[in-house]
């Protein structure tokens, strides 16, 4: 039967809960999700170390809230939510999931996590295999449902966007030249290799909820359980870049009923469908304490994030 959009949140409804992780504040519970057969593409990564993919300005002038992709390939490419890319003119981080098609050029809606550069580093965009922090994804993952609403297209708040990256530099005691987003992540390499190393991916799941000092931040669900272990590394952390700011210890563990209650609760948020600028579905999810979005291609989830609402 094919999946249906209207469906999609009862899924949560139906998520098993597999397993636990604990490492100092950060807590993490495996989840089965149901989301059907996987769909056959390739990661953001993947598609660049292959040299399948390019991604570059959209002009050479460019422009700060789009840039373009060039797939070469006959895979499709799935970007997600939040992945930064750093080089030519400024690093950016995309706006929402996008599925790109085999064969294809298009633009990508991204924006600036480094204000003080407007120049080229390099022609083409790498990957620093990182992801916005999770505070900053759940600010996004709101702007572009605004967007949506009022523009049709998943734009963010740049300046919003801007001071975040500046507080999270400012309370991380991290130098940037630039004000960027990256130094943080550079500057604290060490300590977040080591959470890598202690919280390692886990196997027959494709999702996973995130917990800082008992408090839920975030959870990301993908079709494929390959491709929660692909992306694991910038899940991690994204979430642990958080937990060093914080600098609490969970005394508790979270149980696995509010981990349930919550889960069942986001089930009768309201969701809004907008035509993806790849291919598909962006679903927008809103409810009382939960907000989050899903990229939905001809019926099939392909990844749902959801994130604590504040």
């Amino acid at each position: 039967m094919p999946f249906q959009t209207f469906a999609l949140l009862d899924t949560l409804n139906h998520v098993e809960i597999t397993g636990h992780q604990q490492w100092g504040s950060v807590e993490i519970f495996h989840l089965r999700w149901p989301a059907g057969d996987p769909l056959t593409y390739s990661t953001l990564d993947e598609a660049l170390e292959a040299h399948w993919i390019e991604v570059v300005e959209s002009t050479e002038a460019g422009q700060v809230s789009r840039i373009k992709i060039i797939n070469r390939s006959t895979q499709m490419v799935f970007l997600m939510a939040g992945e930064q890319l750093v080089g030519c003119k400024q690093n950016r981080v995309m706006n929402s999931s996008i599925m790109v098609p085999p064969r294809a050029e298009m633009a990508l809606p991204v924006t600036c996590v480094e204000r003080g550069r407007w120049g080229y580093s390099s022609s083409a965009f790498s990957s620093p295999r990182t992801s916005s922090h999770y505070a900053l994804r759940a600010m996004m993952t709101r702007q572009a449902s605004q967007s949506y609403r009022f523009a049709g297209v998943p734009m963010s708040d740049q300046k919003k966007v801007w001071n975040e990256v500046s507080r999270k530099l400012g309370a991380m005691s991290s130098p940037s030249s630039s004000d960027a987003m990256q130094d943080v992540y550079r500057n604290y390499d060490l300590k977040l290799r080591e959470l890598e190393e202690k919280l390692p991916a886990p196997s027959d799941c494709n999702g996973a909820v995130f917990i800082i000092a008992g408090s839920i931040v975030g959870t990301d669900f993908f079709d494929d359980a390959d491709t929660l272990r692909k992306l694991w590394p910038k899940l991690i952390r994204s979430c642990s870049i958080d937990a060093l700011e914080r600098q609490a210890k969970n005394e508790r563990s979270t149980s696995v009923h509010e981990i349930s209650s919550w889960l069942e609760a986001s089930a009768s948020a309201t969701q809004e469908s907008f035509p993806s600028p790849g291919m598909g579905l962006d679903v927008r999810i809103e409810g009382k304490d939960v907000l989050g979005a899903s990229l939905v291609i001809d019926d099939h989830p392909v990844h749902m994030e959801l994130f604590h609402r504040a």
